[in-house]
C-alpha cells in the first residue's frame, strides 16, 4: 500500500517541488492550497504525514494544526512544519502540539526525504515509468 502524503501551501510552485521530489517514490501526494481545503482533504484521504506551511491566508499552520490535532481522526497524523521565518516565537507551542519536526523554507531536498523518511520508514522506489 502506498503512504499517503499531503502537502499543504498556498504556494503552487512549493507543492510542486514536494511532488516532483517524491515521484519516484511508491507515495501518493495529495495537495491543498490552504488549510481548510487540507481539512477537508485529510478526513476524506486518511494522509499518513502532513507537509504543512506556516505562513498562509484564511488561517496560519499554527491554527491548522490546532484543528488537526483537536480532530479525533486526524490527530495522530505526523506533521512537518514548513517556514519562510528564520525564527518563530510560535515554535514552542508547535512542539508542544507534537508537530513532529521543522524546516526552513525552501527546504533542501535531501532534508526534506530524510526528514519523511524517519517518520514513514523507507520509501520503496516506484518501478516503471514515473510521473510528472
Amino acid at each position: 500500500m502506498e503512504k499517503i502524503i499531503m502537502v499543504v501551501d498556498d504556494q503552487k510552485d512549493e507543492r510542486k517541488l514536494v511532488r516532483l521530489l517524491l515521484r519516484k517514490y511508491a507515495v501518493t501526494v495529495v495537495e491543498a492550497s490552504n488549510p481548510v481545503e487540507a481539512m477537508k482533504l485529510a478526513r476524506q484521504q486518511k494522509p499518513h504525514l502532513i507537509l504543512m506551511d506556516h505562513v498562509m491566508p484564511q488561517m496560519t499552520g499554527y491554527e491548522a494544526v490546532s484543528a488537526l490535532k483537536q480532530d479525533p481522526e486526524l490527530c495522530r497524523i505526523p506533521i512537518i512544519m514548513l517556514s519562510a521565518r528564520k525564527f518563530d516565537p510560535e515554535w514552542g507551542d508547535f512542539i508542544r502540539q507534537s508537530v513532529e519536526d521543522f524546516l526552513p523554507k525552501p527546504a533542501q531536498a535531501d532534508k526534506l526525504l530524510a526528514r519523511i523518511q524517519a517518520l514513514l520508514g523507507a520509501l520503496t522506489v516506484r518501478l516503471g515509468n514515473v510521473p510528472a
